[in-house]
């Protein structure tokens, strides 16, 4: 067996155990007997169709290419070795010395050979193991987005039925799989740098074993080898962990072995790395992030972090949150992909991602993205940092917002012990977090004690902040209102009397909450039993809030509702229909044919104009209205209730006229 030839066997013998096959199986593949395999895999130099075939059975495709020239290349050689001299020259005097030192140098250098073909056949073995993960990882990731996708639509149907416990377990469920998809992309990333270093350093072997290959010939070339019969190398093992499991069906064992396969390779190629250039690979800092297209946006073009950064701050400052949502959204996955999901900047572009997610008019996704963003910083940054206090209390602001204030007021309560411990009870973001419990604690159905809350805030607000300031005032505000939801109209009346002094002292007349407070007394001055006053109330609010908001924004439209609604109160029911009929015109241009606020008005339209003393009219105008509610809003919903109970009180009324 000549050198070449043994050469040859090895690299057909590594490309054979990386495929995990048998000389059986083989056998079948490439058409020559086990007992011929294995003779031409022990040195023989084999034909070249079994060269071919054994790549082509062993050797996955992406490197088929590649591994195929090599193997015909040293087929070649094996060949046609390096003719040696038939007689060598008789040593003249002091040639002895000259051979032995040839022999030294041919052993050195066949030494350095095999050492560089070791080495080669590792970083393959690395390579190809990355190659194999880029796969697996590819369809994780595929899996767990649209594992993600399932698990939000369970949580958006489990919100619909209102069912706390399950609703709990999946939005777990949501951010455990959002947790493992940003591993999986980030570990997806590893072995795409670890095959990229493994093939870098693999062709700079390459090139150096055949440097070492034409140095050893022409050392052979003058005389004889004492090489020929050195054992032949032997066959690296296989890589570690790369028996998976083949069903996938835990998906974090699976990530494991993932990570322990990169880990693996990172040791191979920083070892052989360090060995040829005296320090490990690294990946340069300054190199550009380039996402891969996301699958579920395939045209969107790729960008480097730098740009998605840029773009996003550009998306900010022209006010459009949805684009900037979309963009951090793509910052966070490609930082969490490279850096992981722990590093400093994933957590701040995730968090980006999460409020700008909410400000585009999501906060069902923002609450989830928080839910996990809140997990995240508490194991890196400890439960008591501001930044994981800060995501708790947007995760508390997202979750009422999404329509589940009962949790909300829960996370709030949590909250507040915390950030009384760690801040103090004075500070701003304490005082804030005690503004919106008591706010979820009346919206989920609790006015008392949201009024009574408002009433301790308050004080503490006013001795902290002053009077005047706008905290304290918008506390005053929500004291007030809660107050009349509480039954108790005519001390909401008062309330708001008072608010009405200071707002129009502190912010002026003409100030939004100035206005809205003018709005809530007129309505519990009604609700208190003078529906004359509140219907003159709100005919001098409405001149002012024309003039101020305009004729389309929602709380001016709103005030003439309650206007309408205190004139038919007030014993003109013919003018509170006529009035209606105006609202509904303009509410269905600005709100739209289905908005609750336009349904609204169409049932006190309807209702008036049968008070008015047309029955006939309001069964009509109830019978469309029930029609409109049930496709609209649904037949339980309580409007469309309500209207099937009018339109048969109408409909009696009408009959018996």
């Amino acid at each position: 067996m000549n050198t070449h030839a043994g050469l040859l066997a090895e690299f057909l013998r590594l490309r054979v155990d990386e495929s995990g096959k048998t000389l059986a199986v083989l056998s079948k593949q490439v058409g020559y007997s086990t007992s011929q395999i294995s003779s031409y895999l022990s040195g023989r130099v084999p034909p070249h169709a079994l060269v071919v075939g054994l790549i082509a059975a062993t050797v996955p495709p992406v490197l088929r290419e590649r591994r195929e020239a090599e193997a015909v290349r040293l087929l070649r050689d094996a060949e046609h070795p390096p003719r040696a001299a038939v007689k060598p020259v008789v040593p003249a005097q002091g040639s002895a010395v000259s051979l032995a030192q040839a022999q030294a140098e041919q052993i050195q250098v066949y030494e350095r050979l095999t050492r560089a073909l070791e080495q080669e056949g590792e970083l393959r073995q690395a390579a190809e193991n990355s190659a194999r993960l880029v796969w697996v990882l590819l369809g994780m990731v595929n899996t767990l987005e649209a594992r993600v996708r399932q698990l939000t639509g369970e949580r958006d149907r489990l919100a619909a039925d209102v069912a706390g416990g399950e609703l709990d377990a999946a939005r777990k469920r949501i951010g455990r799989a959002e947790e493992q998809k940003a591993t999986a992309e980030s570990e997806l990333a590893r072995a795409r740098e670890k095959q990229r270093q493994a093939e870098e350093l693999a062709d700079r072997l390459r090139q150096e074993i055949e440097a070492l290959t034409d140095e050893l010939d022409r050392l052979r070339g003058e005389g004889p080898s004492p090489h020929d019969h050195l054992p032949a190398l032997a066959a690296a093992s296989p890589a570690p962990g790369e028996e998976r499991d083949a069903e996938a069906d835990d998906i974090d064992a699976a990530l494991a072995r993932a990570a322990a396969v990169n880990d693996q390779d990172a040791d191979t190629i920083d070892r052989i790395s360090t060995e040829i250039t005296g320090g490990p690979a690294s990946v340069p800092p300054a190199r550009p992030l380039v996402p891969d297209n996301p699958l579920t946006s395939p045209d969107t073009a790729n960008k480097s972090a730098a740009q998605l950064k840029e773009d996003a701050e550009a998306a900010v400052e022209h006010g459009d949150a949805p684009e900037a949502a979309r963009l951090y959204g793509a910052l966070a996955a490609l930082s969490t992909a490279y850096f992981g999901p722990d590093h400093e900047d994933a957590l701040t572009n995730r968090s980006d991602h999460a409020y700008w997610t909410n400000e585009s008019g999501d906060p069902a996704t923002a609450r989830d993205l928080y839910s996990t963003l809140v997990d995240g910083f508490t194991r890196v940054l400890g439960p008591d940092h501001q930044s994981t206090l800060t995501s708790r209390q947007n995760h508390a602001a997202c979750t009422g917002e999404a329509g589940d204030p009962t949790t909300a007021r829960d996370l709030y309560t949590d909250l507040i012990a915390d950030y009384i411990r760690v801040l103090g009870p004075d500070q701003e973001a304490t005082l804030d977090s005690r503004y919106q419990h008591a706010f979820y604690t009346g919206e989920a159905g609790d006015p008392a004690g949201a009024r009574d809350l408002y009433a301790d805030l308050i004080t503490d607000h006013t001795r902290v902040l002053g009077p005047d300031h706008e905290d304290t005032l918008a506390g005053r505000q929500q004291h007030a209102f809660y107050t009349g939801e509480a039954s108790d109209p005519a001390g909401a009346r008062d309330l708001y009397a008072a608010l009405i002094t200071d707002h129009t002292r502190v912010l002026g007349p003409d100030h939004p909450d100035t206005l809205l407070s003018r709005h809530n007394h007129a309505y519990y001055v009604g609700k208190a039993g003078a529906p004359a006053t509140a219907r003159d109330l709100y005919a001098g609010l409405i001149s002012d809030s024309v003039r101020v908001l305009g004729p389309d924004h929602r709380n001016f439209l709103r005030s003439r509702h309650h206007h309408a609604d205190y004139a038919g109160k007030a014993g003109d029911p013919a003018g509170a229909r006529d009035l209606y009929t105006g609202l509904i015109a303009d509410r269905t241009r600005v709100l739209g044919p289905d908005h609750i606020e336009t349904l609204d008005s169409r049932y006190q339209h309807a209702f008036y104009t049968g008070a008015a003393g047309d029955p006939a009219g309001a069964r009509d105008l109830y019978a469309a209205l029930v029609t409109d509610t049930t496709r609209a809003l649904g037949p339980d919903h309580e409007e469309t209730l309500d209207s099937r109970e009018q339109f048969d009180h109408w409909a009696r009324e009408a009959a018996g006229a």
